[in-house]
């Protein structure tokens, strides 16, 4: 990233993607963080969980003045285009400029999401010739399964009552509230049987996908969805059999592909793969505009056993009938998603024994949260397998006042001639989890430009990471007057 400005947070940004640093593997990320706050003798805390908290006091005649607390996560969603070798526990990102000013990565996600918050916050650390208020920088694991880093992060260390949250919002657009949310696991245990019949791979592709809160009026389909539809409608036909089922892979994206290996009776291929033809013309006039690229293949294939006839069918009834995507809007602030879920995966877990389909619920209102909660866990009662419901995060509420938020619009109306904008978000943020950590503390969030979070299209605006890191400094610098 040579030659780009702030030389010093592009070198940081560039040392963090060269590591690995998926969610449950920020061990060595965090280390490195650690290290580099302990060179330059700065109080730092890192928990069991490689949550982080580092301390650095005030610039001079700054010292006593409330502490600001700089949030981020260390870990990033690790998503490839198919076709792509990449090992996301051993590889770094490989960073590429594109189109003379959009930063992304050769075939993967980029992990400016949070990668620019953690690149941020160590050239703070590390300037000595800044002006602001004593500073509590915390950077959580975790974040991208589920805010998990945030729910165990002991608290009391925390003093701030003003916090600028950096995964959130973009340059003129400052976050102001964002959604709770919830997770239901479905478990449906199985059984292997000898094979009978004849085998077919059904092969579902072509979606965009996108994060599956902030694109959720986007109207993109969820590949594992559609092959419950493709297999449900097959089986209206046909008895059929499960022997091999793959879709999605990160809880907060929307899946992008599915695959399924079934058995079939003998002579069924050709009529069934008609039904696959059919409801693929279905998809692409469907999905026209939202996802022009989908496609759903039907080939003979070969299996050596499949599951039992009753779990077999539990997974396609609950693919079938589990709602996902967009549930309704909010009726206070237009253009808004109130609450949606997402069916993020189906995974064999052949050593387990089970299928397990989670799913992610969001709302801003933590009623709504509780009853697509308890539809999915009755759902599953109704069609007798085991769920789970777990890692339930709070919401971050709208604040009719705030001074922070306040100070940070009139210093970009001033620094940049135009007008702000305030941006509420229908996606889980740590800002919720912080409010409860810290009572009373006043928040917003903003970053640069950015763009297509959780996919391998991943970008951000090289300049507005300049003029958004600027913009950070001066609003630090105005929070000690």
């Amino acid at each position: 990233m040579k030659g780009l400005e702030p030389a010093d947070a592009w070198r940081y940004f560039e040392e963090i993607s060269a590591i690995p640093r998926s969610s449950k593997n920020e061990k060595a990320v965090a280390e490195y963080v650690k290290k580099f706050a302990e060179e330059r003798g700065l109080w730092v805390q890192m928990d069991e969980f490689y949550n982080l908290i580092i301390k650095k006091p005030g610039s001079k005649g700054c010292e006593n003045l409330p502490a600001v607390l700089l949030q981020g996560h260390l870990d990033m969603v690790c998503e490839k285009e198919p076709g792509v070798e990449h090992d996301f526990s051993k590889e770094p990102i490989q960073l590429e400029i594109q189109q003379g000013n959009i930063l992304r990565a050769k075939g993967t996600t980029l992990g400016a999401d949070d990668g620019f918050a953690i690149a941020y916050m160590m050239a703070i650390l590390d300037r000595q010739d800044l002006v602001h208020p004593p500073l509590e920088c915390v950077m959580t694991v975790q974040e991208e399964i589920g805010l998990v880093g945030a729910l165990k992060l002991d608290g009391s260390a925390l003093t701030a009552k003003q916090m600028i949250g950096l995964d959130a919002g973009s340059e003129g657009k400052f976050l102001v509230t964002s959604s709770g949310g919830n997770f239901v696991d479905y478990e449906i245990p199985f059984t292997r049987i000898p094979f009978a019949g004849q085998a077919a791979r059904i092969e579902i592709g072509g979606l965009l996908g996108g994060h599956s809160g902030g694109m959720a009026d986007a109207e993109r389909g969820n590949a594992n969805k559609l092959m419950g539809r493709i297999l449900y409608r097959i089986s209206q036909q046909f008895s059929i059999h499960i022997c091999q089922i793959s879709g999605g892979t990160k809880v907060n994206a929307i899946p992008r592909e599915c695959q399924c290996v079934v058995a079939l009776p003998q002579g069924s291929l050709e009529k069934a793969g008609a039904i696959v033809s059919a409801i693929e013309a279905e998809l692409k006039a469907e999905y026209a505009f939202s996802d022009p690229g989908v496609f759903v293949s039907f080939a003979e294939s070969t299996a050596s056993s499949m599951l039992d006839p009753v779990s077999s069918n539990q997974v396609i009834r609950a693919l079938h009938l589990m709602p996902t995507g967009r549930q309704s809007m909010s009726k206070a602030i237009p253009g808004l998603i109130n609450a949606s879920l997402n069916v993020s995966s189906v995974q064999l877990a052949e050593d387990e024994g089970i299928i397990r389909i989670p799913v992610s619920i969001r709302s801003a209102e933590n009623s709504l949260t509780k009853a697509i909660t308890d539809e999915l866990m009755d759902l599953a009662q109704i069609l007798g397998f085991p769920a789970k419901e777990y890692g339930d995060y709070p919401a971050f509420s709208y604040s009719a006042q705030s001074p922070l938020r306040d100070k940070a619009m009139a210093l970009y109306r001033q620094t940049s001639g135009k007008e702000p904008q305030i941006l509420a978000v229908h996606g889980g943020t740590e800002c919720g989890i912080f409010r409860s950590l810290c009572p009373g503390i006043d928040i917003i969030g903003f970053g640069p430009e950015k763009g297509d979070a959780h996919v391998p299209t991943e970008w951000m605006n090289i300049d507005s990471f300049g003029t958004t890191f600027q913009f950070l400094i001066r609003l630090l610098e105005e929070l000690t007057r």
